[in-house]
């Protein structure tokens, strides 16, 4: 079963979740599809099984750099072809691979080669394989990562006879939160009582729709905000399955990389309870 945790709206809580739903299934593997910024591997230290580079995206190199009296900078919309000293130079971090200038330029001989996009990452901590990709910063294609991410996940989860994959999904709605739904059994969205958390997760939730996936919602903060609550709490009824209370020692265990399931306080206790159910939802 794949199980994906997602909240539209950053900060809310959803790895914070997310950690407390893995430490509490007897055996899962969990995948961190944030790949701007993953974060579950300063919660679950391990052991590197893995790294590897991935290309998502092109770039152009000059075979032949002997330029005649062409406008060799205005044909290109992202500005990467630069005359310098009677030569052409190819400004990597604007070069989108979009093959202007092969088709323009063919006596500079340009061909278009792999780039590095990121890594593709998997570590072996105390109870689960974690698998995360860092994408280079600046690089499109973070669909495309998560994707592959999530292939070296069932790949592991097939040798190892893993039954759950937990996906600690990305915020918004674009490519690597629709990559990282896609094939989902199971949805559960993280939602905190401000109207901008409550509007960001139900544009989360038209991509949950759109593929008729199953889902149930948690309440995260509890206590800042008694009109955002009672409205989270009308308009998703019974879909919510848990409501964890605001509490300080919260950021000050993920200041120190330790997941608050695993504090003393009153979030804690309901972070257990809230994995619990989760758990008895899926089966």
């Amino acid at each position: 079963m794949k199980i994906v945790i997602l909240s539209g709206k950053g900060g809310t809580g959803k790895s914070c979740m997310t950690s407390a739903i893995a430490l509490n299934i007897e055996k899962c593997i969990l995948v961190d599809a944030d790949v701007d910024c993953p974060n579950q591997h300063i919660l679950f230290k391990g052991n590197e099984t893995s790294r590897k580079q991935f290309s998502a995206s092109k770039l152009a190199v000059i075979g032949k750099n002997e330029p005649g009296e062409k406008d060799y900078e205005g044909i290109c919309e992202f500005g990467a072809i630069k005359k310098e000293e009677g030569k052409i130079k190819i400004i990597e971090n604007r070069c989108e691979g979009c093959k202007a200038c092969v088709i323009a330029f063919p006596e500079l001989e340009i061909e278009l080669i792999p780039r590095n996009s990121g890594e593709l990452i998997v570590k072996e901590t105390e109870k689960f394989p974690l698998v995360y990709g860092k994408l280079v910063p600046g690089e499109a294609g973070s669909g495309k990562v998560v994707f592959e991410i999530k292939k070296i996940a069932e790949k592991i989860s097939n040798e190892k006879n893993i039954p759950v994959t937990l996906i600690d999904a990305p915020a918004g709605i674009g490519c690597p939160v629709i990559a990282a739904v896609t094939g989902c059994d199971y949805v559960v969205g993280v939602v905190e009582p401000t109207p901008a958390s409550i509007a960001n997760v139900e544009r989360a939730l038209e991509v949950v729709k759109h593929f008729n996936i199953p889902y149930s919602m948690v309440m995260n903060k509890k206590g800042i905000s008694e009109k955002y609550e009672n409205e989270i709490r009308k308009k998703f009824k019974d879909l919510v399955v848990a409501e964890i209370p605001y509490d300080e020692e919260v950021p000050k265990m993920l200041a120190e990389g330790i997941p608050p399931v695993l504090g003393k306080g009153e979030a804690a206790k309901s972070l257990k309870e809230m994995a619990e159910k989760i758990n008895e939802v899926v089966g």
